[in-house]
This record gives structure tokens, C-alpha cells and sequence, in this order.
């Protein structure tokens, strides 16, 4: 008779087929570091007299450590969410399935606010330039129905996600492919836009002045008016922006059962952050030795609407880079270039957060704490299709109930998210790095979790005293963190609940799934 096998299957069903140069377009992807950049320059005002060019040189190095600690986690494990085994294996079962399962809705509501934000901050503003340029109404219309009209954001956003999802369960070398287009698209048109930006910096400037003849001087007036903290704090301040960005070089983790050994994956860790860091920072001084930062941080001030005596003009589309190069260029293909890829700035992180999310649920299923079912991986196509399926219900349903403002709580999900995601799930990484160095006396291992573990709270605690600046809310969502708070609670409850159910009903007991690795 032969003996029962703890594990569900041999291996997962996927294939180890990702190297190098699809690790490291996929990894940038996630990293996205194109609407990091969006995030920075429109929230520079917060801080008005920092320098977000050393802001960022100095980011890059503080963050440099956690990079560092995820590519020696993705070397060492090459599983299928590999931070998954990580902390399982060396922390706590019940806290990394907790985390984990946390995470995974997490990037649910991500992928949903993030479809939308594509929508509202990158296509839309460039429709309504395209419009404006053209003398074209119906696609100013369009611009700005796509900024406010909820319905018509949910279903372009559903319509999208649902393409991507079903791609990505049809064939898993079309979804992996998908993604690196879209990524590579994202880069090449992140390019051009900054580019074009700095050459056609006097037709900008004439464009905005033709338009809105005061808005410049406004803008000025409003920026030097602007609270703050001194240069040196500004400059400190702006630091918390770039934890929306370094650290989420951890997408290859979640496909390390996929990628060939090798240099694939520092190559995907290593290559984006200097990608990301790089573009960062030539993007950011096209900025402003473009227009100025007192310009830039004035030209958001009045958008978002903080100041007194001075509204956005409707001759011009809302301030981003994109949007104001298109109204100054004339060429056509140009124009539809420059807006459709700044969609892709956003939808690449979609692109392989479907990826990531499948993958997640797969691996939570395979050591048997999820059912079984959604670890099911068909043998034809290699593709998760239960997990995928599970992704698209929870996601469309997100996306409803953030667009139409059922649970108005949601509109602060995508900002709130984040600080969740330091809290519970990159700071629980790092944590797990003390607990296994001191195990195995590792000096270095114990010093690079703990380091780490203290910028995660340092960034956290202002985020927390200062919502306004980071999360755009006057106060910190307590509901929506709540909610989180909650999901990981039940995490761990769900965990001890599946643990007594497969003991009672195949006298299994699942704690022994986690004392060794699970095979690939």
C-alpha cells in the first residue's frame, strides 16, 4: 500500500520558463515606477522647499538593504511565492499564511483602484489635452467623463481587467508575454514623454500661458505660500513618497517557480532598481529645470484645490506631464502615443499583479490551508484557472464598490494600502530576517532585518502623523485598516481552523506541511 503523500501533487503544474530578460521587464512592471513618478511630482507641495532629487539618491540608498535581503530570499527559495516559504519555513506557519492571505486581498484592491486611477490621472488627462488641442469636443468629453462619470470608469476598467485575467488563464506564456509588452510600451513611451517634455519646454510653457495667461504667476504665488518644514525637513519628508516605489522589487518572488536558476533573478531585482532609480531621477530634473519645482508645486496646489482665491482653468487638462505635453504637441500619432502608453504606466502593474495574485492563491492552496480546488493548475494551458477566476470575481466586485462610492471608506483603500502592506507584509519579511539570523547566527542577516525593520518604521509612523501629506485623507481610514487588521486576524483563525478539519477528516496535520520546503 502505498504511503500517503503529504503534499497535494509533485510539483505545482508550472513551468520553470522565465529568464532573464522577461524576469527583469515583468519585475519593472510591478515596480512601476512611471506613476511613482506621477505620485511624486504631484504631491511635492506637501513639502514644498525639499529637494526631491537628493530626496531620491537618498531613498535608493536607504531602500538598497530590503533589495538585498529580497534577492537572497529569491535565490534561496526558487518555489512559487517564494516570501510565502520564507516565512512559513522561518517565522510561523500562521503568521505567513495570515500575511499572505492579507497580502493577496490586498493587491485585489490595488489591482481595482489602480485600473481606475489608469483611467482617471493617465488617460483621461490626455484625451481632454487631445481634445483641447484639436478643437476635438467629443474627446474632451470623453476626458472627462472618464475623470467623473463612475459608471463608464467601472466598465472600461472592468472590460480591461477582464481581458487581461482571461489572457493570463488561456495561455500562461501569453500572460507573461502580455506582461512584458506592456511593460516594455510603458518604458519606451515613459522615455519619449520626458524627452519630449524637456525639447518642447517653450511650447508647454506657451500653451499653459495662452490658455490660463495668469496660471503661472498663481502658481508661484500659491508655492512660496505653502507650509513648511525648512529645506532640509522638506527634503527629509518627501522620503515616505519612494516607499511607494523602491521597495516593490518583490514580484519575481511570487513567479520563483517559474524562473530559470541562474542570474534571472538578481538580474530582475538588481536591473530594476537601478531602472527605476535612474528614470526617477532624470525624470524628476526634466521637471523641473523644466518648468521649476515653485511652478510645479504651485500648478498641483491649485488642481487639488488646497488654496484660497485660485481654481484650476477648463481651457487646460489637469497638470500632469503627459497631459500638458500633448496639448503643446501637434502631431498626431505623437499625441495618441504618449496617452495610451501613459495608461500602460499604470496597467503594467495589473499586468503582473494578475500574475501574482494567482500564484499567491495557488501556493496558499498547495500547503493545504485554501481548499484544494484553487491549486488546481490545468495540464494543458500550465495556467492557475480556478485561482484567476477567483481574482476576477473578488477584483470586479472591489471595482463596483469603489467606483460608485457603495462603501465611500474605499476611496482612501489605495493610499491606506500601502502603509498595510509595510506594516504586514514587507515588515513582517524583514522580521522573520532577525528571527532566522539570530537562529542561525547570522550577524549579517540579523543586522539587515533589523536595519530595515526600523526605515519600514519610520515611514509608517509619518504616515500615520501626517495622513494628509501621504494617504490624501484628512485622517487616517481607522475602517480601512480595520479591515486589513482584520483579515489577518482572520488569517491566523482560519489557519488553526483548516489545521483541526485536516486532522479530523485526513488525519493530517498540516504544521508538518511547513517543516520542510514544498517540491517545485
Amino acid at each position: 500500500m502505498e504511503k500517503p503523500r503529504l503534499f497535494i501533487r509533485e510539483t505545482t503544474g508550472l513551468v520553470r520558463e522565465i529568464g532573464p530578460w522577461t524576469a527583469l521587464l515583468m519585475n519593472t512592471a510591478f515596480i512601476a515606477f512611471q506613476s511613482g513618478f506621477i505620485l511624486l511630482i504631484s504631491s511635492m507641495f506637501n513639502f514644498p522647499r525639499g529637494n526631491p532629487l537628493i530626496t531620491i539618491i537618498i531613498g535608493a540608498v536607504l531602500f538598497l538593504p530590503l533589495t538585498i535581503l529580497l534577492n537572497k530570499i529569491g535565490i534561496t527559495y526558487y518555489r512559487t511565492a517564494s516570501d510565502y516559504i520564507f516565512v512559513t519555513r522561518n517565522l510561523h506557519p500562521s503568521i505567513g499564511f495570515a500575511a499572505m492571505f492579507m497580502f493577496t486581498i490586498d493587491q485585489m484592491f490595488f489591482n481595482a483602484v489602480l485600473i481606475s486611477l489608469g483611467l482617471v490621472t493617465g488617460l483621461a488627462p490626455a484625451l481632454v489635452a487631445i481634445g483641447l488641442s484639436n478643437h476635438a469636443a467629443d474627446l474632451t468629453l470623453l476626458g472627462n467623463s472618464l475623470m467623473n462619470n463612475p459608471l463608464l470608469i467601472f466598465l472600461t476598467g472592468s472590460i480591461v481587467l477582464t481581458i487581461l485575467i482571461l489572457i493570463n488563464a488561456i495561455s500562461i506564456k501569453a500572460g507573461k508575454y502580455l506582461a512584458s509588452a506592456i511593460s516594455l510600451f510603458g518604458i519606451i513611451t515613459f522615455i519619449l514623454t520626458i524627452i519630449l517634455f524637456y525639447t518642447y519646454t517653450p511650447q508647454i510653457i506657451n500653451s499653459i500661458n495662452t490658455a490660463a495667461p495668469n496660471l503661472f504667476s498663481q502658481a508661484v504665488s500659491v508655492s512660496r505660500k505653502l507650509p513648511s518644514y525648512g529645506v532640509i525637513m522638506d527634503t527629509i519628508y518627501l522620503i515616505p513618497y519612494l516607499a511607494y516605489v523602491f521597495p516593490f522589487v518583490n514580484f519575481i518572488l511570487s513567479v520563483g517557480g517559474e524562473v530559470r536558476r541562474g542570474s534571472a533573478i538578481p538580474i530582475a531585482v538588481f536591473g530594476t532598481y537601478a531602472i527605476s532609480t535612474l528614470f526617477l531621477v532624470l525624470s524628476v530634473w526634466v521637471m523641473l529645470s523644466s518648468l521649476g519645482i515653485d511652478r510645479l508645486n504651485g500648478l498641483f496646489a491649485i488642481y487639488y484645490g488646497i488654496t484660497n482665491g485660485a481654481s484650476w482653468p477648463s481651457t487646460l487638462p489637469p497638470p500632469y506631464p503627459q497631459a500638458l505635453l500633448i496639448l503643446a504637441i501637434r502631431n498626431p500619432v505623437l499625441q495618441w502615443l504618449i496617452a495610451i502608453g501613459s495608461f500602460t504606466w499604470y496597467i503594467n502593474v495589473v499586468s503582473v499583479l494578475i500574475i501574482q495574485i494567482a500564484r499567491y492563491i495557488l501556493a496558499l492552496s498547495f500547503d493545504r490551508v485554501l481548499p484544494s480546488i484553487l491549486a488546481y493548475v490545468n495540464p494543458r494551458t500550465h495556467t492557475p484557472v480556478t485561482a484567476h477566476i477567483t481574482d476576477l470575481v473578488i477584483t470586479l466586485a472591489i471595482m463596483y464598490l469603489y467606483n460608485f462610492s457603495v462603501m465611500p471608506l474605499l476611496s482612501a483603500t489605495m493610499d491606506v494600502s500601502t502603509l498595510i502592506t509595510i506594516l504586514m507584509y514587507f515588515m513582517i519579511i524583514t522580521i522573520t530576517a532577525i528571527v532566522l539570523g539570530i537562529r542561525t547566527r547570522s550577524v549579517s542577516t540579523t543586522l539587515l532585518g533589523a536595519y530595515v525593520t526600523m526605515l519600514f518604521s519610520w515611514i509608517a509612523y509619518e504616515e500615520i502623523i501626517n495622513p494628509a501629506a501621504y494617504l490624501f485623507v484628512q485622517s487616517i481610514n481607522t475602517y480601512i485598516i480595520g479591515f486589513f487588521v482584520a483579515l489577518f486576524v482572520i488569517g491566523i483563525a482560519l489557519y488553526y481552523a483548516m489545521r483541526l478539519y485536516r486532522l479530523r477528516r485526513e488525519n493530517m496535520d498540516i504544521n508538518m506541511l511547513f517543516k520542510e520546503i514544498p517540491p517545485e
